[in-house]
């Protein structure tokens, strides 16, 4: 094409006419396609430097006394507010609240940090973790109706034993024992035979 134009003069002035008189319009057009692609690039240098420092914050985190409840308090407070768009704001706010959880303490703080998590959470297994932690919240506290819905929110593959689980203890509070023992069945047969997890929840439908 270009040895087209150059074979064909008349068509090679039009080009350089249409250049002259546009020429701050193409002067523009350059430099709008140069800060686009220099913003891309630091955008993206950005991104990068601010997962590197989130990832070291989650590693400080995951190497911290349990029992150092403020310092993962202050961590997670950091990663929340700070790298809320990388994956390790939310893995940190489930590192803590499952400590918390630890010592039966249940407060708002602690059903905060999960419901953002149910809706801030870049991977789905750690959105499904933290609603099926909300549902078991929800049951302990007797309020059956939101852990019924908390429950229909788990949709990641993984956890679908912990869905049927959560729904057959629901379903155990409510008195519908033949309800509660195919639920379990179903849990048990969503995990390994050898898991912790099988063996708990056969516990449980045994003692129904």
């Amino acid at each position: 094409m270009a040895q087209d134009i150059e074979n064909n003069p008349e068509q090679l002035e039009k080009i350089k006419e249409f250049a002259q008189r546009n020429k701050k319009l193409i002067i523009a057009l350059v430099v709008a396609l140069l800060i686009i692609l220099i913003g891309n690039d630091l955008y993206k240098s950005k991104q990068e430097q601010n997962t590197g420092e989130a990832s070291q914050l989650f590693q400080k985190l995951l190497i911290s006394k349990t029992t150092d409840t403020e310092n993962l308090k202050s961590i997670a407070d950091d990663l929340k507010k700070n790298y809320a768009k990388t994956p390790y704001a939310a893995r940190a706010q489930i590192i803590y609240v499952k400590t918390i959880l630890k010592n039966d303490s249940i407060d708002d703080d602690v059903k905060d940090r999960l419901q953002w998590v149910s809706q801030q959470a870049i991977e789905p297994s750690i959105k499904s973790l933290s609603v099926y932690y909300l549902g078991l919240i929800a049951l302990s506290e007797d309020d059956l109706e939101k852990a019924k819905q908390f429950s229909e929110k788990i949709k990641t593959k993984g956890f679908l034993g912990f869905k049927f689980d959560l729904q057959a203890d629901i379903a155990k509070k409510e008195g519908d024992i033949d309800k509660a023992k195919e639920l379990y069945a179903k849990a048990i047969s969503s995990f390994s035979p050898q898991s912790d997890f099988s063996r708990v929840i056969e516990y449980k439908l045994q003692n129904l």
